[in-house]
């Protein structure tokens, strides 16, 4: 037996809503859809769906969007009929799909549990940082243009996105520079057949690299551990070039450098001050004492008792 749902002008896809998780239920235990929807940057929506289903659905959706779509297939698979041009299209496992999308009209045949990853792109955006890659003029009429659909060389980090481990700022930092990240990749991989190089593509001046520069001093001389966003107004550049003038000059992404601090800053309060462990980890983002711990493991080797148990008055 099948079963046939619609959903119109749908939430997850409106960057106007502040609605983070968003969950449809199906009638008579039918199964449900989780979206967890997540605001990069003012033009960066991302979402992570997932499905699970006890009997085959038809899922009519529709909704204006006016952006690049980027769709990563993490588990199971999905079929989706695309009514605009009435063709069905099959999305595996560790498939990846980037379309430019007007409108939103499509059947989701649903008879298999599956988690995806999805990113929405403003114009503004790729206006910005693509102006000389995407030209958005040629998308206007047509109700979607598909650039790639293929197997994804960015699971491993779609993965890490979709199950961030941190929580609070450190959390908002993760997920600005892991997302960045991968629409880069996602991107090169379009134009592979001409290597797209960060000094070939994306253009530094002088002001940009004072700029780079200064948000560097802002990590290492202050305990701010400023998120992305609000890093890139403190120094009035945005965001992708933030994290790929970090990577072209200093080696490592903001995230990677912001992180570096949070875990220097700890090891000292565990070596120096009365502060004891739960504390110092929600100094530096962490929201569970465990979080902490573990990430504080991987960086350093050791846990974070290890470290207090050398104070001078341990006790």
């Amino acid at each position: 037996m099948s079963y046939n749902f619609t959903l119109n002008d749908m939430e997850a896809y409106k960057f106007s809503s502040n609605k983070n998780d968003i969950i449809v239920n199906f009638p008579k235990e039918l199964g449900f859809i989780s979206t967890f929807k997540y605001k990069i940057t003012e033009d960066i929506l991302l979402l992570k769906t997932k499905i699970l289903t006890n009997e085959k659905i038809f899922l009519h959706a529709n909704s204006k969007i006016q952006g690049l779509v980027v769709n990563i297939v993490l588990d199971g698979e999905s079929n989706i009929i695309d009514n605009n041009f009435k063709r069905e299209e099959n999305f595996k496992k560790n498939s990846s799909c980037i379309k430019y999308i007007n409108e939103y009209d499509t059947t989701t045949i649903l008879d298999k549990n599956s988690n995806s990853l999805g990113i929405i792109i403003k114009d503004e955006f790729l206006e910005k940082n693509f102006n000389n890659i995407f030209n958005l003029d040629s998308f206007e009429n047509s109700p979607s243009v598909t650039l790639k659909n293929q197997i994804s060389k960015n699971i491993q980090l779609a993965t890490q996105i979709f199950n961030s481990p941190f929580e609070g700022k450190l959390h908002d930092i993760f997920l600005q520079s892991k997302v960045l990240e991968l629409i880069y990749n996602e991107f090169s991989d379009i134009f592979n057949q001409q290597k797209i190089s960060d000094n070939k593509k994306i253009k530094f001046n002088q002001d940009d690299i004072d700029a780079l520069y200064k948000a560097k001093n802002i990590i290492l001389n202050s305990n701010e551990f400023p998120d992305l966003v609000t890093l890139s107004k403190k120094v009035a550049l945005n965001e992708f070039k933030l994290k790929y003038g970090f990577k072209q000059l200093f080696d490592k992404s903001p995230g990677q450098m912001i992180l570096e601090q949070k875990m220097s800053y700890a090891k000292k309060l565990l070596e120096t001050s009365e502060y004891s462990i739960a504390e110092i980890a929600n100094f530096v983002g962490y929201k569970y004492q465990s979080n902490f711990t573990n990430a504080f493991i991987q960086f350093f080797g050791t846990c974070p008792k290890n470290i207090m148990i050398k104070r001078k008055y341990y006790y």
